[in-house]
């Protein structure tokens, strides 16, 4: 038993130092992270920035991933800084309330950390909350006559929306909000734990640690100008044509300013005005939450972070949070999905 605790510690302390290196994110921001949570604390974190960039509506995303794998926990852990309302449950009336706030720009997002209640209500009010919150993701709420929402505005009042679901709730409305149209105007990012990240987190709850701890963001006072190089263009179209093909997204315009806004968000949270290959990379590591119907994990997003590279790198770089049979698994899974490919002795992004 002791030697398995001390495995268990060298393993959660290297996790903390390997970390520091991913995504330019700050070791204060890091270490202790909740294992396997990674990729989705990017997401959150690019969401939470893009409304501080000019020019970009803020991201909305819609967080799926098994009961009991952190999703509320993580929302609530960013519930600390400005500009974010977080509910535990989500009403007409929550909604109603909270629209004088946006409209005065105290509100930039909506964190909402059990969806699954909101619908659990009738169908009327699941309809009206569902059209309330596709207005405003996308054109902005004005005028709203209901009998649940009365709201008048000179100007169109627009907020992100970032809202998690169990995997099942999803799976049983996916078609339902592809003919609503929530899916293209809310990101869907899917995730599960990889077994070494569950036995991680069941080692920390027995040391005692407290797994979760509040995110402090380093948020602009204004909104700035963040632009994307002609260069780097082509690759954002590609992730933005991939983007469209999983949500349904006809013309695609949604998911091309989804992907663009990420990728501004994240160089805002790194501090930068302009995009640059950092944060490109970042996103196509990302993509692994958005292939559905695969859940990406970290171990998928650590291997697509490490690319190009042979599988003997991969092995060593992974190691030694994940087993050697998670990651043959991993690339075996992303090749059938084409996320990547071999190009002689390396494994390439095809991306």
């Amino acid at each position: 038993m002791e030697a398995y605790l001390k495995r268990l510690r060298e393993a959660i302390a290297f996790l903390s130092q390997r970390v520091e290196y991913v995504g330019n994110t700050p070791p204060s921001e890091t270490n202790s992270f909740p294992p396997g949570l990674l990729p989705v604390k990017h997401c959150i974190e690019a969401a939470l920035y893009s409304p501080y960039v000019k020019g970009v509506e803020p991201i909305s995303l819609l967080i799926i991933a098994p009961v009991g794998s952190g999703k509320t926990e993580l929302l609530k852990a960013y519930s600390v800084n400005r500009g974010v309302a977080f509910y535990n449950d989500f009403t007409a009336y929550g909604l109603y309330t909270l629209l004088s706030q946006i409209q005065a720009g105290l509100i930039k997002h909506v964190l909402v950390a059990d969806f699954a209640r909101m619908l659990a209500r009738g169908k009327a009010v699941i309809r009206e909350i569902i059209a309330t919150l596709n207005a405003l993701i996308e054109e902005g709420i004005q005028n709203i006559e209901t009998f649940f929402i009365r709201f008048h505005s000179p100007k169109p009042v627009k907020a992100g929306v970032i809202a998690a679901l169990t995997t099942e709730e999803w799976r049983a409305r996916r078609k339902k909000w592809i003919r609503l149209g929530f899916l293209s105007r809310a990101l869907p990012t899917s995730y599960t734990l990889a077994p070494e990240d569950k036995l991680r987190g069941e080692g920390l709850i027995y040391e005692g640690a407290q797994i979760f701890k509040p995110i402090e963001l380093k948020l602009p006072n204004e909104a700035l100008d963040v632009t994307l190089p002609d260069s780097l263009k082509g690759e954002v179209k590609k992730l933005g044509r991939i983007l469209a093909a999983v949500n349904r997204d006809e013309t695609g315009f949604r998911s091309h300013r989804h992907v663009i806004a990420m990728a501004k968000g994240s160089a805002l949270k790194a501090g930068r005005t302009e995009v640059t290959d950092e944060d490109i990379r970042l996103l196509k590591a990302l993509s692994v939450l958005w292939l559905s119907p695969y859940s990406g994990d970290e171990p998928s997003f650590r291997i697509m972070l490490e690319l190009p590279a042979t599988t003997s790198r991969l092995l060593d770089a992974l190691a030694p949070l994940y087993s050697r049979a998670t990651v043959y698994r991993r690339l075996e899974r992303l090749e059938q999905l084409k996320a990547i490919r071999r190009s002689g002795e390396e494994w390439i992004l095809n991306l």
